[in-house]
């Protein structure tokens, strides 16, 4: 996939126009193979306090269509959203050329992590209450699942052990940005 291809995807012609919930929405759950080098351009190119909110909504949003009792996972998610914007916020009060290019390049890794494990990698057990009928699918999948069901759809049970599975990026933050982040 090659730059306009994937701005094609997230409808969008350049990075500044990359502000609305469907962009994020579409960059975590597209299962289209993009690398980490087209993610750091974009990356490069996005207001990053919006960005930072967009991923927090992001991740509320689908926090809560984590069923009931998935303490783990729900943990999971929220260390992820931690340190995606960790990093945003790390990049926003950082002026230092070589420490911005490197965290750059480590969000991108760790969004490019993400999307394989929660769009490409069958790693949540579901199984219908109603036929029996067991499948393996992706987070992003599942998390769907458990959102119909939650509107009054299918009933499931679902087992998210397997996804437990997610190495977060190794990135460390100071006090100030950790500060700013829980305001």
């Amino acid at each position: 996939m090659n730059r306009e291809e994937f701005y094609d995807l997230l409808d969008i012609d350049t990075g500044g126009d990359f502000q609305y919930f469907e962009n994020v929405a579409e960059l975590f759950e597209s299962s289209e193979e993009v690398s980490d080098d087209l993610i750091y351009e974009l990356l490069s190119e996005l207001d990053l306090e919006q960005f930072g909110e967009l991923v927090e909504n992001y991740f509320d949003h689908i926090e809560d269509w984590i069923p009931d009792g998935e303490v783990e996972f729900f943990t999971l998610m929220t260390n992820i959203e931690r340190v995606m914007l960790g990093m945003i916020q790390s990049l926003i009060n950082n002026d230092e050329d070589d420490e911005t290019d490197e965290t750059l390049l480590q969000l991108a890794d760790e969004i490019g992590r993400f999307r394989q494990w929660y769009s490409d990698t069958d790693n949540v057990e579901c199984i219908s209450d109603a036929t029996g009928e067991k499948n393996v699918l992706p987070v992003r999948d599942a998390l769907a699942l458990s959102k119909e069901e939650k509107l009054g759809g299918s009933e499931y049970t679902f087992d998210f052990s397997d996804a437990l599975n997610y190495e977060l990026g190794d990135f460390v933050m100071s006090f100030a940005d950790l500060a700013e982040l829980e305001q």
